[in-house]
């Protein structure tokens, strides 16, 4: 069987379900898809025709929008191929779940999904993939990242130490890393080079963060009637997931969630300070996500506004 995967490439998430793709298949390639350019890159391969040479097309932790989506329905042959794996609930408020080959799964009877966790069930259930406890404990830390669970419920640093390495050494040498840990079979495990890795990451974080936070704007936005006050900072990618757990310690400006406008990307990440809904926030900028943790494009006409604030 020859199988094509498109997944998200800016976070561990994305990455596990390349690591099981290539554990699971023999011939197998893969196309890395940034938030927003999945419609994108799965058209290039349909306009090229190389996509119709794979048994089985996957794509994971994103989901196809319209019109692409109808363009692919109506295409029997590319239709019994595809199947797409997401767990963001805003693709099923746009009714990007409508279709038989989208299958959109926020929550199962085992909690929070991520695209990791639901792909490592589809392989299983479906005789691709035989389970082990390191593939078990990887799709878990990546889960509990992914929904930060590390965070609110477990209080497990190891699943942000995989977060650390992703950031820091990129989404091909994360590959390698992992695919080692999984083929040695013992565990998610980390050498000295690795350790040191994420010790100077925690280091470097340290001594950037007043910088970062000193320069918060607050922007008050009214989505339907309900109010939000966002803390909206510049800093890198990288930072995206600890900024707002220093900004929980002094809410000096009493923000519902932090908006992370990215230095080094085109997009804008928000996480949650109190209990709101991120997701709408991101929606009303032309984006999408979860509750907790959900993102828009810069270059959102709407957008531009709170980017004035920074002139």
């Amino acid at each position: 069987m020859k199988v094509l995967l498109f997944t998200h490439e800016q976070d561990i998430d994305g990455m596990g379900n390349v690591i099981l793709g290539s554990k699971a298949f023999k011939d197998f390639d893969y196309v890395t898809v940034k938030t927003f350019e999945v419609n994108q890159k799965v058209l290039e391969k349909i306009e090229d025709g190389s996509i119709y040479n794979y048994d089985f097309i996957f794509v994971t932790d994103v989901c196809i929008k319209e019109p692409l989506l109808s363009q692919i329905n109506e295409d029997e042959k590319l239709r019994n191929k595809i199947l797409v794996l997401d767990h963001h609930k805003s693709e099923i408020e746009e009714g990007n779940d409508k279709y038989d080959f989208v299958n959109i799964v926020v929550e199962n009877e085992k909690g929070k999904t991520s695209g990791t966790s639901l792909f490592y069930e589809y392989l299983i259930n479906n005789g691709y993939l035989k389970g082990n406890e390191t593939l078990d404990e990887l799709v878990e830390l990546t889960r509990q990242y992914d929904t930060w669970e590390w965070k609110n419920i477990y209080n497990n640093y190891k699943a942000r130490k995989l977060h650390i390495l992703f950031e820091v050494l990129g989404y091909q040498e994360y590959i390698k890393i992992i695919s080692r840990m999984v083929n040695e079979g013992n565990g998610i495990v980390f050498n000295d080079v690795e350790i040191k890795v994420i010790d100077d990451f925690d280091k470097k974080f340290k001594e950037d963060i007043d910088t970062i936070i000193s320069g918060m704007k607050l922007y008050i936005l009214d989505v339907n009637g309900e109010e939000f006050r966002i803390g909206y900072v510049r800093c890198p990618y990288k930072y995206r997931n600890d900024i707002n757990e220093v900004v929980m310690l002094d809410n000096k400006y009493d923000v519902d969630l932090v908006g992370m406008i990215m230095s080094d990307m085109e997009t804008v990440s928000y996480r949650l300070v109190h209990d709101v809904d991120a997701s709408k926030v991101a929606v009303y900028f032309g984006g999408k996500g979860h509750k907790a943790a959900s993102s828009n494009p810069q270059s959102n006409d709407k957008f531009q506004e709170v980017l004035e604030i920074f002139k």
